[in-house]
């Protein structure tokens, strides 16, 4: 009875194995469940490699949560959307940090971004290197103005890296690596067909314009001298450029279709700059007179260009800079020299004068004088003193007409007198 107890207990105790095909199952099971898992994970996150989230808040450097993605990686062609989440508006450019900033934590209390090329020589030694830039610019991706709860897209064509910083609160970046090869899987941060992402779904329209901008062209006149412009919008339509030489402005007569409508326009300084004291000056831009802000998106030696934000409505817009130069030559005019025949003069021969004196009187020194040859009532006649035949009876007609006045006016008075004495021997007859 004891052995029988014994024996039944130790068979009760005794360990059951799975057989090979539970064991198969169980690993068959694990494996499909951490394979699911992963797809889950990855689908998951594949809409964040095409797209940038601006987390709410990001403008406060103390949050420490800017963005949602500050690193991933990317193919030619590909189009990057960042969505603003945040309170404020922001604007990313890409560029490089230079080599004093490297392993440091930067300060942005006076973090300085510079332009392309651009380099400022430090004051002290406490630099690494010659460019005190915290970042400067290499203008391949200019954003425009993320206001709160928008997005924007562009384009990647080039290989390379982008580091990409808001110019207002540059705490607030991230990195985009673009590969050469077109299989995203084969890419860091990656791990997933091309097929597998969701972007966001932008108009064919606006890609062929990315892509293949198309450039327009209008001629203006500038103190005589024709110029052509070019430029490319979107939403609006340029049908005439009018010069102003007085405000050294340029004014663009445009019809806008759309509520955000936008004009890209390139000036060769030759033609048109704006510059104070030997530098690059900002230009002024006026919409229907009123100020408005625009962006320099490039700037060379050779030329600047601008992009401005056009609203729907506007009619003029004009850009005011500080000079107009002249960008073609006018024609070289080769004078003719003037050959001057020299004028050979004839000498004058002087003719005598003839005597052209009155009578009585001869030429003596090219005057006139009276004739002495001859006596009173003569003159010289051929040689020969004759009487002088001219009448005077002139000087004696007025001595008679004188005369017969003369005794005329002596008969008067006599008559006068002798009649005043008549009467006065009448007047003392009668006394008696």
């Amino acid at each position: 009875m004891l052995q029988e107890r014994r024996y039944d207990n130790l068979k009760s105790e005794t360990l059951h194995f799975p057989n090979l095909n539970s064991l198969m199952k169980i690993s068959l099971g694990l494996i499909l469940f951490t394979m699911l898992s992963t797809v889950l994970v990855y689908a998951e996150t594949s809409s964040d490699i095409i797209s940038v989230q601006i987390n709410e808040n990001a403008y406060l450097q103390t949050s420490g949560n800017f963005v949602d993605n500050s690193s991933f990686s990317s193919s030619p062609g590909t189009l990057i959307t960042i969505v603003n989440n945040d309170d404020v508006s922001h604007t990313f450019v890409s560029g490089v940090s230079n080599s004093n900033n490297a392993g440091l934590v930067a300060n942005y209390d006076d973090y300085l971004i510079c332009e392309l090329n651009e380099k400022i020589a430090p004051t002290s030694n406490t630099y690494s290197d010659d460019n005190i830039c915290d970042f400067n610019k290499d203008d391949r991706v200019i954003t425009d103005i993320i206001s709160p709860g928008n997005s924007v897209s562009f384009l990647l064509s080039d290989i390379g890296t982008y580091r990409m910083i808001d110019t207002d609160y540059p705490w607030i970046e991230f990195a985009i690596y673009v590969f050469p090869d077109s299989n995203p899987s084969n890419n860091i941060n990656s791990g997933f067909p091309q097929d597998d992402r969701t972007p966001v779904q932008i108009p064919e329209s606006e890609i062929e314009l990315a892509i293949t901008p198309f450039v327009e062209t209008l001629l203006v006149t500038v103190d005589g001298m024709p110029f052509d412009v070019s430029y490319t919008t979107t939403g609006l339509n340029v049908y005439e450029i009018e010069s102003d030489t007085d405000s050294m402005s340029l004014i663009f007569y445009v019809n806008v279709d759309d509520t955000n409508g936008k004009l890209n326009v390139t000036f060769e300084r030759e033609f048109f700059d704006s510059t104070y004291d030997g530098e690059d000056d900002l230009f002024f831009v006026l919409i229907d007179g009123d100020e408005t802000i625009s962006k320099e998106t490039k700037t060379t030696s050779q030329s600047r260009s601008l992009t401005i934000d056009v609203p729907l409505g506007t009619e003029e817009l004009e850009i005011i800079g500080s000079v107009f130069g002249i960008s073609k030559e006018l024609p070289s005019v080769t004078e003719t020299p003037v050959t001057e025949t020299p004028v050979t003069e004839t000498p004058v021969t002087e003719t005598p004068s003839t005597n052209e004196c009155g009578p009585g009187t001869i030429l003596k020194n090219n005057v006139c004088v009276l004739d002495q040859r001859c006596g009173p009532g003569t003159i010289l006649k051929n040689n020969v003193c004759v009487l002088d035949s001219i009448p005077t009876n002139s000087s004696s007609s007025v001595n008679s007409r004188e005369l017969i006045m003369g005794v005329t006016v002596a008969f008067a008075i006599a008559g006068v007198i002798g009649i005043i004495f008549a009467i006065i021997s009448k007047v003392n007859k009668n006394k008696h």
